[in-house]
């Protein structure tokens, strides 16, 4: 935390860990705000549209339960798309199996929506990212999947834990298939007068 920022309330409105690990990592000092939204895609919303409405809507969530308008408040949202499907987090181990099936020797976009709400003004950017598995066996899916990791993870992968071992290439930002990218981030707490370097 900087001189600059100390008495400038900041709460990130999502339960991740991995989220909470990424804003730790750049040295911001945060609370967490529970504030929980209803995640389900409007008829026609392309997928870029839904990360960033999810991303936004818990942000704002997460707003109107702080006090005061003096406070910044982050939220975020992660999909995975391939072949023009959109993955979220798998409902059990047979949906799990099924994804990393689908994303087994092919190319797929992680879409990372990221918000900030400051005096009630939203702040938002979308990154896209492209991924690259190698082909996966019946056994290695279903290795990785004893592991528990894939649980609660977009896409049914974690690219900061075992899920790494499949991925071929990656062409945008780590941090965003992580679940919050960093650079969008920065830019969005200047934008927003959090920041002012």
């Amino acid at each position: 935390m900087t001189q600059e920022t100390k008495n400038k309330p900041l709460y990130l409105s999502s339960n991740s860990p991995r989220r909470k690990e990424l804003l730790q990592q750049v040295g911001l000092t945060f609370e967490v705000v529970n504030a929980p939204v209803e995640e389900v895609a409007l008829p026609n919303e392309s997928p870029e549209s839904y990360v960033l409405r999810i991303a936004i809507e818990k942000a704002l969530a997460g707003f109107n339960k702080v006090a005061g308008k003096e406070v910044w408040v982050i939220g975020g949202d992660t999909a995975v798309m391939v072949d023009g499907k959109v993955l979220g987090k798998p409902k059990n181990e047979a949906d799990s199996y099924r994804m990393l099936q689908l994303l087994s020797g092919k190319k797929h976009k992680v879409l990372s929506a990221i918000a900030i709400v400051y005096d009630g003004e939203v702040f938002s950017a979308l990154n896209q990212t492209e991924v690259s598995f190698k082909p996966l066996s019946d056994s290695e899916i279903k290795h990785y999947i004893a592991t528990c990791e894939p649980q609660d993870k977009a896409g049914s992968y974690a690219i900061q834990g075992l899920g790494a071992n499949f991925i071929d290439s990656i062409h945008g930002s780590y941090s965003g298939v992580m679940g919050l990218p960093l650079f969008e981030l920065n830019q969005l707490l200047l934008k927003s007068g959090y920041k002012t370097v």
